[in-house]
């Protein structure tokens, strides 16, 4: 069974030809890999042997993304990859006391039909969960959690993920802050003035009807 083991995972020189079909295609290997460990080996072993040799490959795909940068930097610079595979990803910066967060958003899971394909009662344990936990397990300081399953009726996949920022994180949330606070004080300068007018002409229609 080690031959299948890995069949489905993303290598380097899949990236360069990498379409929608070809990810299916993938995801298809991984889910008949699963499905035979799961006849032989029950499902918690199964997920287990599918795991030995994704933390270390996990670490060297998202690494490249998200090391030196922040996560929403990184996960956005990853999106023309996901989008190679069919998906349509957002990318939400949520860093904020001293944590580095971002929320990915998938809103089309090219999977879900995979499932049902071999008897399996949802698509995220063989690709959403091994990854979550792969991630955890090559990047120790990451928490990663699935706040929400297109498979469970939900309109989108939520993923969040959140690491201790670093010092120039840190710094540069200090200045995002400020910088923020006077970028939504000129674009709200418009919308101030509108309400001036408005309540002066309030005051000048009631003043006229008295």
């Amino acid at each position: 069974m080690d031959d299948i083991i890995g069949i489905g995972d993303i290598q380097m020189t899949d990236v360069f030809k990498m379409d929608e079909s070809k990810a299916v295609s993938m995801f298809r290997n991984r889910f008949a890999a699963y499905k035979k460990l799961i006849d032989k080996i029950g499902e918690d072993a199964a997920f287990e042997k599918m795991m030995q040799a994704y933390p270390d490959q996990q670490k060297a795909f998202m690494g490249a993304f998200i090391d030196d940068t922040t996560l929403a930097e990184g996960f956005t610079s990853a999106k023309p990859v996901f989008r190679l595979m069919g998906f349509n990803m957002e990318v939400v910066d949520i860093s904020q006391n001293g944590v580095d967060a971002v929320l990915e958003i998938q809103r089309v899971c090219p999977v879900l039909h995979l499932a049902k394909e071999f008897g399996l009662e949802s698509p995220c344990t063989v690709i959403c969960e091994m990854e979550q936990e792969a991630t955890r397990r090559a990047f120790p300081g990451i928490k990663a959690a699935i706040l929400s399953k297109q498979a469970n009726g939900d309109c989108v996949c939520t993923f969040k993920y959140e690491r201790p920022a670093t010092n120039i994180l840190l710094q540069s949330q200090d200045t995002q802050g400020i910088a923020a606070r006077i970028f939504d004080i000129m674009r709200l300068t418009p919308k101030i003035l509108q309400i001036g007018i408005n309540l002066l002409k309030n005051r000048f229609s009631k003043s006229k009807a008295i």
